[in-house]
């Protein structure tokens, strides 16, 4: 299907919906419309220098917290 018969197609459900929906609709479109900035974003901090020191192995404070319960387990 190509997307001129999609926009239209959409248009049309979109004229029946009521207000409420309409919402909804709107909120789902401004979704899928900001989430590969929100991807980018996040791909981004993960890459930063940051980020990859929180989450190296010389800042792992798990074993040190949860010290104890490895050894019950």
């Amino acid at each position: 299907m190509s997307a001129s018969a999609i926009k239209q197609q959409l248009a049309e459900v979109i004229d029946t919906l009521p207000e409420n929906e309409l919402e909804v609709v709107l909120d789902f479109a401004t979704y899928l419309k900001d989430r590969g900035q929100a991807e980018d974003f996040l791909k981004m901090q993960m890459n930063s220098n940051a980020y990859q020191d929180w989450v190296g192995q010389e800042n792992d404070i798990y074993d040190e917290v949860f010290g104890d319960e490895l050894e019950k387990g």
